[in-house]
């Protein structure tokens, strides 16, 4: 047996070379086809994959309220007792809450019977600059006296604890590098998302409801109160007259948001505080004015409403 096996290798030993050969240039051309496709991995794949991976973060950043933690106790329990006694204008509770409360603020809240509840209340909100704080997104639906139909809303707070470990409302002007976070947060994806889908709300909301609709007007004018001078597109009493001269030099006569179109539905593109200056690039037929001002070294251009400005002096 062993001879015959010596004796067919020895007939066959160059077709055995040859085959050896041809498997040796067969393993050769498939390292060589590996080497060059990056080690046998496709390439196409992976950069699906990655692409996927892209565009779900980038839709997850996108989310209202992305970034943001939704209804955190100590938080939600403080902006609800603050609305509760708005509501039944308890005085004593809301100057406890917010210290800085003024005596004007005070007579505009006994004065506004408009406001009958807020309702669905909801708070997003993220760690502020020091342990204890917090920048807060308030959402609710505000149910106006005679009017059915709920209106969306969303303001903005910060609350940072005092010497007795109560949370309290603060000025998120009051200090540069308090109001360098309030601006950034704000033209965060998250919250832009999150004002973007309050304001589609309170369109749909209005389109419905011609009554709403009249209100909200009258809110955006300066004609009725709103809830205290929390920043908005016009909810205090500004100046009236003609508009500021194109190129001139103005000042905000209270905190204004400063947005991407001439109307509420516009992005917020930042803040002008009380006395902040700017300078008219157009007036709008609308009772908005288009501006440039220059935040945290940045020019920034955006719309906001001509009442709330006058000349810088």
């Amino acid at each position: 047996m062993l001879d015959d096996i010596r004796e067919w290798i020895s007939d066959n030993l160059r077709y055995l070379l040859l085959g050896l050969a041809g498997i040796l240039i067969l393993v050769i051309v498939i390292f060589v086809i590996k080497f060059a496709t990056g080690g046998g991995k496709d390439k196409t794949s992976d950069t699906e994959v990655t692409s996927e991976k892209n565009t779900e973060q980038e839709e997850e950043e996108t989310v209202p309220g992305a970034g943001l933690e939704k209804d955190v106790p100590e938080v939600l329990e403080v902006m609800k007792k603050y609305y509760d006694a708005w509501a039944d204008k308890d005085l004593e509770t809301l100057k406890a809450i917010d210290p800085a409360l003024s005596a004007e603020d005070e007579a505009a809240i006994q004065n506004n019977d408009a406001i009958e509840s807020f309702n669905n209340i909801t708070v997003y909100s993220s760690e502020g600059l020091t342990e204890g704080s917090y920048i807060v997104y308030v959402y609710f639906d505000a149910k106006i006296q005679g009017i059915s139909t709920l209106a969306p809303t969303l303001i903005d707070f910060y609350l940072q604890k005092d010497e007795s470990g109560n949370l309290v409302m603060v000025d998120k002007y009051s200090t540069q590098e308090l109001s360098d976070f309030t601006e950034k947060m704000q033209a965060s994806k998250g919250v832009q998302a999150l004002i973007q889908e309050v304001n589609q709300k309170l369109v749909e909301a209005t389109e419905g409801d011609d009554d709403l609709k009249a209100y909200v007007v009258s809110l955006q004018s300066g004609n009725s109160t709103g809830t205290g001078n929390q920043g908005s597109d016009g909810n205090t009493a500004g100046t009236t007259g003609d508009a500021p001269e194109v190129n001139s030099k103005v000042k905000a006569t209270t905190e204004v948001r400063v947005r991407s179109e001439a109307s509420t539905n516009g992005v917020i593109y930042g803040m002008l505080t009380t006395g902040a200056e700017a300078t008219i690039l157009e007036n709008l037929d609308s009772g908005w004015s288009k501006i440039q001002y220059t935040a945290n070294g940045t020019t920034i251009e955006g719309y906001v409403m001509t009442q709330y400005l006058e000349a810088a002096e």
